[in-house]
């Protein structure tokens, strides 16, 4: 089972909606962190291996409206994730069993009160080793909304944008973010400089 084929028309949520100009530099992130919490919903991740796919048509089979994906999480037990045209794809994978993926869902959408519960999937990657994938709303300081990563952005750091996956120019700060790292430091925040950013919808 593979994902080229195309999802049905919709139109795409939109996450990153903050503007540069409320970033404030003047104080430490640490003093801010005291004064004010984000308002921003972070991204969760579940780690897991595929064991089925089933694929979910439109009426007239001409499209397809999402993915609904069996995973086995040592944390979660057994889930769903949900992949749909409002899932960013890290990665050009087959869906067979036993590949080991990484899905991100926003906890703050609501969920259908049913067993084996199913996660709407915003971005889902392989669970590669020595490869780190995060994703999740980064503020003006690059540090993720659960304060466990700090981006240090280099000139060898490639930055896309989701659509198209083409160069990104624009401003990263209080974006949600997806970044792959090889490598990062023990520190709270863990430090990272990441060889991809893709700056998400």
């Amino acid at each position: 089972m593979d994902f080229s084929e195309d999802f049905c028309y919709r139109e795409k949520d939109l996450y990153n909606t903050k503007e540069f100009e409320e970033c404030d530099y003047s104080e430490p992130r640490e003093q801010q962190m005291v004064e004010e919490e984000s308002k921003e919903a972070g991204l969760t991740a579940i780690y897991g291996t595929i064991i089925s796919v089933d694929t979910i048509y439109s009426s007239n089979k001409d499209c397809i409206e999402y993915y609904n994906i069996e995973v086995n999480s040592e944390s979660y037990g057994i889930v769903h994730f949900i992949l749909s045209a409002n899932t960013f794809f890290v990665d050009c994978f087959f869906g067979d069993e036993g590949v080991k993926v990484v899905g991100f869902f926003d906890p703050s959408l609501p969920m259908p009160l049913i067993y084996p519960p199913q996660y709407q999937i915003r971005v889902i990657a392989l669970d590669l080793p020595g490869r780190f994938v995060k994703a999740d709303f980064y503020d003006c300081f690059l540090v993720s909304q659960d304060n466990q990563l700090q981006l240090e952005v280099t000139n060898n750091t490639y930055i896309l944008n989701e659509d198209n996956r083409i160069p990104y120019c624009g401003n990263i700060s209080n974006k949600y973010m997806v970044a792959l790292y090889s490598s990062m430091t023990k520190s709270i925040p863990a430090k990272t400089q990441p060889n991809v950013i893709i700056v998400l919808r």
